[in-house]
């Protein structure tokens, strides 16, 4: 069920708190305050890794797509976790964050002004990938039928970047399809964004499968450490496909305060995502320096993931629906806003008409 969360008198009497309190805290713009416009062009943007979500925010650096429409960019974090994201956008520390939907969703539990101003991927980068003693033991492939695969897990150590986070989501509702509380039913182990060290875990046998971003999978595979064993991008998970996953987000009071700014922001990155499509050979040269990976990884993982990079930063209604029901279903939120209410698509439509 979706109704617009700005009218429900319940939810704004236990937000109201919250947002207070940041904002006394933190000197962020309480909800319902509107900011003055002013002309600044400097953006500090996070996102939450180095994963396959944000490249085209690499290539718009590289590309000086960003320079070319007059957007300063300032601080740079990479941001472990959707919580820390929100939290950084609330207190100011960043105007734009790079994350998943998921996050953006979560946003709206403590501000009704959280906005998407952008798509990055149309598909769930988000892969389970086992090791290869749990294929050893179970005597299963990707090429297994679904149940049987999440009824393998049962039991197992995955890691995952983090609670509240896309790749709990996935191993929440897969979990729920057999009907298992991942919970309950399987040991999560946090481990941020450092794929790095996911994947020693992994090797060393310290967690049986992992949740993970892109590129985890195919660099597992590459160094022989496992296999990808659920992909949503492989058509794994059939609820998932045209989902609006990778996502850029901000608060209303930002776009607000730096229209010009926001603006070129989405249209660099309108630029950078157009690139991708039309140039696939540097794309790929693009992909390889971003990965830091080696060619091998960088060809699996394009391979992969560029049928579902957006083409354009638009959202669809469609490709939003998918997304909302995924995460009701998941429960990982009883409700979710309107489309009108969280995508900014004036902000978008007039960015890209300009």
């Amino acid at each position: 069920m979706y109704f617009s969360f700005r009218q429900s008198l319940l939810r704004i009497s236990g937000l109201l708190l919250v947002l207070l309190s940041t904002a006394g805290c933190s000197g962020a713009l309480p909800f319902g305050t509107s900011s003055t416009p002013t002309n600044s062009m400097t953006l500090n943007v996070g996102q939450l890794n180095d994963g396959i979500n944000f490249f085209p925010f690499y290539v718009a650096e590289q590309m000086g797509f960003f320079k070319a429409q007059g957007v300063i960019l300032g601080k740079r974090p990479r941001i472990a976790t959707g919580p820390m994201m929100v939290t950084a956008l609330e207190n100011g520390t960043i105007d734009i964050g790079g994350g998943v939907i998921t996050d953006a969703f979560d946003m709206t539990r403590v501000d009704w002004a959280a906005r998407i101003i952008g798509a990055l991927t149309n598909g769930y980068v988000v892969d389970v990938v086992v090791s290869k003693k749990f294929e050893q033991q179970t005597g299963l492939t990707e090429e297994s039928p679904l149940a049987d695969k999440i009824k393998a897990l049962k039991g197992k150590k995955i890691g995952m970047t983090g609670a509240g986070s896309g790749t709990e989501a996935l191993l929440i509702y897969l979990f729920q399809q057999q009907g298992m509380d991942v919970q309950k039913d399987a040991h999560l182990v946090t481990m941020g964004s450092n794929n790095a060290a996911a994947l020693s875990a992994l090797s060393k046998n310290t967690v049986d499968a992992l949740s993970f971003f892109s590129p985890i999978g195919q660099t597992a595979e590459a160094k022989g450490i496992g296999n990808i064993f659920i992909s949503p991008d492989n058509g794994d998970v059939p609820a998932l496909k045209g989902d609006v996953h990778g996502i850029f987000y901000t608060r209303q009071t930002t776009i607000d305060a730096k229209p010009k700014a926001v603006e070129g922001f989405i249209r660099a990155v309108a630029q950078a995502e157009n690139y991708i499509q039309t140039n696939p050979d540097k794309a790929k040269g693009l992909l390889t320096k971003y990965l830091k990976q080696g060619n091998e990884v960088s060809s699996s993982v394009y391979a992969a993931t560029s049928p579902v990079w957006a083409k354009d930063p638009q959202i669809s209604t469609s490709a939003y629906e998918v997304a909302s029901k995924f995460h009701v279903d998941a429960g990982l939120i009883s409700i979710t806003p309107r489309y009108g209410d969280m995508v900014a698509t004036n902000t978008i439509n007039a960015a890209l008409s300009s």
